[in-house]
């Protein structure tokens, strides 16, 4: 266990990364809800003082705008809370009947979307303020509401002084490794095509393929990541420290693009996979029809390599490079499917019309990436 701290301190110290987010993240948890304790202790509330640190504790996040979003949801389930007790606490009184009603209600109110998931809450404090016995004295709740008020602060605060750095680079290069992933896969694909139905290995495809899917949610993840880290951070007030927005936007509508392209590429390999497995009603792809087509998928592989490697989800223009290598593979796939057709029998060609259709897909999701980004900018 203590080698693996090591480790994981070592690379913290080394580079950006989860370690060293999570180092960050302590840091911060620590100054918060230090600082939370100390003014709550000054201001004399030695009896709710507890719920100071503890609120900098629940609503410190990476983000300044994470942790103002959290704090406000927090705050707003709290007082509706203590409001729920205190109704109930300065009326009746604790009873085993009031406390199973306030119970209820306040486990429905905590459904409220608005609360998002600081809900649960609600009922949490109503049950505790009620159950201790601080619902039943007014400036109880009103000293425990403070303490939530003097932790929310503490958090903001330390959220503020230590304001994570506003990089895009991060977000940039998971767009880049979905497009390296797409790379990879189609390469594979093509030389394993280019040996006819013997190259073939569709169950490792179709598991690199299903993996797309999470690549995606990771660049999303990113995206939104550090736009939350944007938002509201007074680092944008420094000179020099204020990347365009837009950019977020480009990644955004290229992880769009690459998904699509994702979804045809799967959509190619279930074709291959259903085609191929024994004992299908499908015609089998002959051998020279696969080695004419491998072609088409390693220039599919070609064009994701171009993404990647010019960094083309940066651009808020469209590439001439990229654009006539795009251009150029769908006159080819228009070619190749009119030579293909004259070659191939009617009873094999819905299939062999299937898997160009999904190649030549592919290319217009690159193509409507590069629109889709233009048209962004200039808008």
């Amino acid at each position: 266990m203590f080698e693996k701290l090591r480790a994981g301190v070592r690379r913290a110290r080394q580079r950006r990364g989860f370690e060293r987010e999570t180092a960050v993240i302590i840091l911060k948890c620590t100054v918060a809800a230090t600082l939370a304790w100390i003014v709550g202790t000054l201001l004399g509330a030695s009896s709710q003082v507890g719920f100071a640190p503890f609120t900098a504790l629940l609503v410190v996040r990476p983000s300044v705008y994470g942790s103002v979003l959290q704090s406000a949801r927090y705050m707003a389930a709290v007082f509706a809370g203590a409001l729920l007790a205190g109704l109930v606490g300065l009326t009746v009184g604790a009873q085993p009947w009031s406390f199973v009603l306030l119970l209820l209600v306040a486990l429905v109110a905590g459904q409220a979307g608005f609360f998002g998931g600081q809900g649960v809450q609600l009922p949490v404090v109503a049950a505790f303020a009620l159950a201790g016995g601080t619902a039943e004295s007014a400036s109880d709740l009103g000293y425990l509401l403070l303490m939530v008020c003097v932790g929310a602060a503490s958090a903001l605060v330390t959220n503020a002084v230590l304001a994570p750095a506003i990089r895009f680079r991060d977000a940039e290069n998971a767009v880049l490794d979905l497009a390296d992933g797409l790379r990879s896969l189609t390469g594979e694909m093509a030389r394993g095509l280019g040996d006819g139905r013997a190259g073939t290995d569709t169950d490792h495809w179709a598991r690199a393929a299903d993996g797309l899917d999470g690549s995606v949610d990771n660049a999303l993840e990113a995206v939104r990541r550090q736009d939350d880290r944007r938002r509201l951070n007074p680092r944008r007030l420094a000179p020099g420290a204020r990347p365009d927005p837009g950019a977020l936007d480009a990644y955004g509508e290229w992880i769009a693009a690459l998904g699509r392209a994702s979804r045809h590429v799967q959509s190619l390999v279930r074709t291959l996979r259903t085609t191929t497995r024994h004992g299908t009603r499908f015609p089998e792809p002959d051998d020279a029809f696969l080695r004419e087509f491998a072609p088409l998928v390693e220039r599919a592989s070609e064009v994701f390599a171009t993404v990647r490697d010019s960094e083309e989800t940066g651009h808020t223009t469209a590439s001439a490079t990229l654009r006539a290598m795009v251009e150029d593979a769908l006159r080819q796939v228009d070619e190749e499917r009119g030579a293909l057709r004259e070659r191939w029998a009617d009873r094999n060609w819905p299939v062999y019309s299937a898997l160009i259709t999904d190649v030549e897909r592919i290319f217009e999701e690159i193509h409507q990436g590069q629109e889709n980004t233009e048209r962004r900018a200039d808008g």
